[in-house]
């Protein structure tokens, strides 16, 4: 019996110590998360800075009418900037469609898309879904850079959250449709509309306007020009088919 109260007193203060050092462990993690998370965020751009970023546009020369466009001189970005209200009900639907269905409706990120675009990249191998918002796609693409890590994604959340907090969804949605990447160095649907189809964003038709709202996620993978044009058809009906319901 005194034994048993020996071995019984013996594994209680191991116990005890386990725990001790278990919230130890516990509590040093949480600190050196907590100056992680605090490192990430103070080196985060304010979304006033986006009020002074100036969006680079391509120099355009006409000839002495003003209506022919003669020539267009570009560094890495073709782009031009268009106004909200000119930009076709067409293309924003198509837009929103491809990326983003519920973006009038739901916060600056959608946890369950998050998710969902996970196992299905998993389950895929390769990238198919992002799970981002359009307002998260516009903050990645005018403060960060496109790398896959954890701190991105951390920095890519509280980006979109105060750009939300600072702008309607419309200003949001006629930033990102100036602001992102096409493919063949076209930025915003202007330039790209001008590029693939040779004609104005205000121009495009139902099935046009689809095809370039589909490029948006990957144009690279997605390019016209490349080996993944069966696909690029296939987010393209994808995208009428959401516009649809």
């Amino acid at each position: 019996r005194s034994l048993m109260k020996h071995v019984a007193l013996r594994r209680r203060k191991f116990l005890v110590v386990a725990f001790e050092w278990f919230m130890v462990l516990a509590g040093g993690s949480i600190i050196i998360l907590a100056v992680y998370l605090v490192t990430i965020l103070s080196s985060l751009p304010s979304p006033e800075e986006f009020d002074a970023s100036r969006v680079t546009q391509s120099t355009k020369i006409y000839d002495r009418t003003g209506k022919v466009l003669l020539y267009e001189v570009h560094g890495e970005e073709r782009r031009t900037v268009v106004p909200f209200e000119e930009i076709p009900a067409v293309v924003r639907g198509a837009t929103l469609a491809a990326e983003d269905a519920h973006f009038y409706s739901n916060p600056a990120f959608d946890w369950k898309s998050m998710l969902r675009a996970l196992v299905t990249n998993v389950r895929e191998g390769r990238i198919t879904q992002g799970g981002s918002t359009i307002t998260q796609q516009l903050a990645k693409a005018v403060f960060l850079s496109p790398e896959r890590t954890v701190a991105r994604k951390l920095k890519e959340l509280v980006l979109a959250v105060r750009l939300e907090a600072k702008y309607s969804k419309d200003e949001i949605l006629y930033f990102y449709l100036n602001q992102i990447p096409y493919g063949s160095n076209a930025y915003g649907v202007e330039a790209a509309s001008r590029t693939f189809f040779g004609k104005s964003v205000k121009d495009l038709a139902l099935e046009e306007a689809a095809l370039i709202a589909s490029l948006s996620q990957a144009p690279s993978y997605y390019s016209p020009y490349g080996y993944h044009v069966d696909e690029l058809m296939a987010r393209k009906n994808y995208a009428l088919d959401q516009m649809q319901k």
